[in-house]
């Protein structure tokens, strides 16, 4: 049977850059993340970026980058992640966190913070649920997303150019930065066009709401698709569930 709403049926509230681009690049795991409710826990390095932008965050607040606020922000975090702190990765991504403090510290330099991780909402017409994200740094007069990463990019990803076009649907008279740091360098990337990205959004939005409408069966909305467990993406306990969704042995 199909509903009018597939999204409350679904018990989706909102969309976000995050699900829209996992959408777009694994379905199955998709399906599996929003549909069944699985999530996977954040790793060592998804960890060491949400602690530099902490303690960066608090730099604007007292002044100074507090580099035992960030070895002591990112232990906490492994702990509420459940990340093993003797894990070789995790012990790894500890003696970098300096480094990148440090190129983050030389080298942000933005003027008059105005909020940070600051929740945004876009409604497109005739879609029943928002599309929201969380910007790292809004200034009066520019967006900024921190990215730590340990090899520098050539230039800013699809998926990340659709999650900087919410920020500017949200603030169209903001100019939007993506700021990358590695342990060595950072790169500052500002995206001047955006208007296909937000299409795209739109388009993607849309595309999720027709998908669901199929049917009210979430398992009957699995069986349209295969997963690729093979994937980096998928961690052991995504592809334990895997098993489950799909009947995998």
């Amino acid at each position: 049977m199909k509903s009018n709403n597939p999204f409350k049926i679904h018990n989706i509230n909102y969309l976000s850059p995050s699900s829209m681009n996992t959408y777009i690049s694994d379905m199955p795991m998709w399906i599996t993340r929003y549909l069944f409710g699985v999530k996977s826990s954040s790793g060592a390095s998804a960890v060491r970026g949400i602690a530099e932008e902490f303690v960066l965050a608090n730099k604007y607040e007292k002044g100074v980058f507090d580099f035992n606020l960030l070895d002591m922000k990112f232990m906490s975090l492994c702990a509420e992640s459940q990340i093993d702190l003797g894990d070789t990765k995790t012990i790894k991504e500890k003696k970098l966190l300096k480094d990148f403090g440090k190129v983050i510290d030389e080298n942000f330099n933005h003027k008059n913070l105005v909020d940070y991780q600051e929740k945004v909402e876009v409604q497109f017409d005739d879609l029943p649920v928002p599309v929201m994200g969380y910007i790292d740094f809004r200034f009066e007069d520019k967006i900024v997303d921190l990215k730590t990463s340990t090899r520098m990019p050539s230039k800013p990803t699809e998926a990340q150019k659709r999650q900087m076009a919410l920020y500017s649907m949200a603030y169209p008279k903001s100019s939007v930065d993506l700021f990358f740091a590695t342990p060595k360098e950072c790169k500052t990337f500002t995206l001047t066009n955006l208007s296909q990205y937000k299409k795209q959004l739109k388009k993607v939005a849309f595309s999720i709401q027709k998908f669901l409408s199929i049917s009210d069966d979430r398992h009957e909305l699995a069986s349209l698709v295969y997963p690729n467990t093979d994937s980096w993406m998928w961690s052991a306990e995504m592809k334990e569930e895997a098993k489950k969704i799909w009947s995998v042995k």
